[in-house]
């Protein structure tokens, strides 16, 4: 994986002088040529980072610190607190000594060193600071005559030189870089890289590579002995970890980084399809009828339409690859790696490689098999974010999306791991999905409040979709001729599924006969998806009470979806319990035959 970065890194023109880093720059400080404090400016918020002069965890020490830019505290000789600043003086001079070491170099140096050794100056400064709202933790520059310290033309020399004072005295046999084949002098720690704070990272950054601990050893070799990285090729691994890990996002508490070896168009990214949701997420309410809610079906129809067509570029860019009309596409790879921080320490929580062609296809399949008729009827369901769909698999209790966000990526960080790699290679999903998914939906069958939230709905539908592309993915797996389908109309037929749909149909019956508090399904479900055979004749039983008071077109829709159920039965025992298949089975047979129930043509039928 060190090659593969680095080498994106080389593609991307993301490779950095080694010994430079990106910084997040709050403010400069301006001064004349002759060293005439003028000002404070303050850059914008969000502003691009600035490479700079970076000497590594050297910084975080007692004596030294970065060149050119730094805490405001450090150049500024800040002593807001004595306990806790007692350092700074001793690093305000480094970082003095620093600057008139580089004065050799680039005579603006010196001239900021100069100005810096004022005291009256200093104070200026640092008034100038507070007027501007900026802390003494904020990291700050210097522009000389219109020029930023950082950028001048003899940095990079001077920076190159200074450095090798921290650097220890090669060995007589230079090892062999691990990244860029060459012989080198190793690292002896690698620089860190920010950015996962969100995953469990520290304030100060994480390194990708560390062997500080006995456990992490080998051979009796120390350090960085066990994985030699030369600094060239380390400062072009952080460089592309920098970019990556900006922009990916977090799924399982931990961050997504992925990336391709050749010129893949972000519009055709499969992988960015799978983790914001190829259609979107939203779906509409299940019984809106209005005109209103029919235009708004009609715009979604066409929002469908567009994000489709935007589908459709990635198969006309495979296409086209195929053809030969790129043929430097063939070789095309991807490359995910889960990353998330542990203690200072970056953690590779997965890596997945292969073909562009193979992501896209098992990807497209895992958009196929999510696709279900939705629950009024209207067309089809979308698949929504990744991390959205996962939702349901946790308790029932909170439907505060922060929570979720929290608890998802506590306690079902391992499942989310299982589940991508799944996705990902094809296989079918951990029937832990079909588990949880299950409790999800007898947890709200069973609720009866009648107090249903837009939230609790939209996770009761995801969990359908899970249920159906775990139930398809083994029916595949085992080459099954018939494999579930997205309504009635294309299911697979087995007794289970049919006692779902027997479900619906006697819950509908009961509402529509009816008015009650706690219907069929919230006294029945739970019992029914486990032992049919002990419901479903007690549920036959009550139909007949409540069928005589349907109006005579009601009674005999029913009546026929109730006959066309039980031919399709014909002889086969109602099972006394069912496995977790069957009781998949059952689930979607349930949620398809209640779709068929409210599909607007039928309804109207009965009209």
């Amino acid at each position: 994986m060190l090659s593969e970065l680095a080498e994106y890194a080389c593609s991307h023109n993301l490779v950095a002088q080694a010994g430079f880093k990106p910084k997040a720059l709050k403010g400069y400080i301006h001064l004349s040529e002759d060293g005439e404090f003028i000002g404070i400016t303050v850059r914008e918020k969000g502003a691009e980072s600035v490479y700079a002069p970076d000497i590594g965890s050297a910084a975080n020490g007692t004596r030294y610190c970065n060149p050119l830019i730094e805490k405001a505290k450090i150049p500024l000789c800040m002593v807001e607190d004595e306990k806790k600043d007692k350092n700074i003086p001793t690093k305000h001079e480094f970082f003095l000594s620093m600057l008139e070491d580089g004065g050799r170099y680039e005579p603006k140096y010196q001239v900021i060193a100069q100005t810096l050794r004022s005291d009256k100056i200093r104070n200026k400064m640092i008034d100038s600071l507070s007027q501007n709202k900026l802390k003494g933790t904020d990291p700050i520059g210097f522009v000389v005559d219109g020029v930023p310290a950082e950028r001048s033309q003899a940095c990079g020399i001077w920076w190159s030189e200074y450095r090798k004072k921290f650097s220890e005295t090669p060995t007589d046999e230079l090892p062999r870089c691990l990244i860029t084949g060459e012989l080198a002098p190793a690292l002896v720690t690698v620089p860190k890289v920010s950015g996962l704070m969100s995953v469990g990272g520290h304030t100060s950054g994480d390194a990708f590579l560390c062997f500080d601990k006995d456990a992490f050893q080998s051979y009796g070799l120390k350090k960085s002995a066990n994985a030699p990285v030369s600094e060239e090729g380390m400062t072009a691994v952080n460089a592309a970890l920098n970019e990556l890990i900006e922009k990916a996002p977090v799924f399982g508490g931990a961050k997504m980084v992925h990336w391709y070896a050749g010129e893949i168009p972000d519009e055709v990214d499969p992988f960015g399809d799978l983790m914001d949701g190829m259609w979107g997420e939203e779906e509409p309410e299940e019984n809106e009828e209005s005109e209103e809610a029919d235009e708004a079906s009609l715009q979604e129809q066409n929002a469908v339409e567009k994000e489709k067509s935007a589908h459709q570029n990635a198969k006309q860019f495979l296409k086209s690859v195929w053809t030969g009309e790129r043929p430097a596409m063939l070789s095309a790879r991807y490359y995910i790696m889960p990353l998330s921080g542990a203690g200072g320490r970056m953690m590779v929580r997965g890596w997945y490689e292969g073909s562009f062609e193979d992501l896209y296809k098992n990807i497209d399949q895992w958009f196929d098999d999510l696709q279900l008729v939705r629950a009024n009827g209207r067309g089809m369901t979308k698949p929504p974010k990744l991390a959205a769909l996962c939702y349901c698999l946790l308790r029932p209790g909170s439907d505060s999306k922060r929570e979720m966000e929290e608890h998802f990526n506590k306690d079902l960080a391992n499942l989310a791991g299982r589940i991508i790699n799944a996705i990902i290679s094809g296989n079918p999903l951990p029937d832990e999905v079909a588990a949880r998914s299950l409790y999800r939906i007898r947890s709200a069958n069973y609720s009866g409040s009648g107090e249903e939230t837009k939230n609790s709905y939209h996770l009761e539908l995801r969990a359908f979709q899970l249920l159906k592309a775990w139930l398809v993915r083994r029916q595949r797996q085992r080459g099954d001729e018939n494999i579930m389908g997205t309504d009635v109309e294309t299911a697979s037929c087995t007794i289970a599924y049919c006692c779902g749909q027997l479900m619906a149909v006697y819950a509908a019956i009961q509402e529509e006969a009816t008015e009650v508090n706690v219907g069929v399904v919230e006294k029945y479900y739970a019992a029914a998806s486990s032992s049919p055979a002990l419901v479903i004749g007690k549920l036959a039983q009550l139909s007949q009470h409540y069928l005589p008071n349907l109006e005579k077109k009601h009674f005999i829709r029913y009546d026929r979806m109730l006959g066309e159920i039980y031919t399709r039965m014909g002889e086969a025992r109602i099972p006394v319990t069912m496995n977790l298949e069957q009781q998949t089975e059952f689930a979607l047979g349930y949620y398809q035959q209640r779709a068929a129930i409210y599909t607007p043509s039928r309804k109207k039928e009965g009209e």
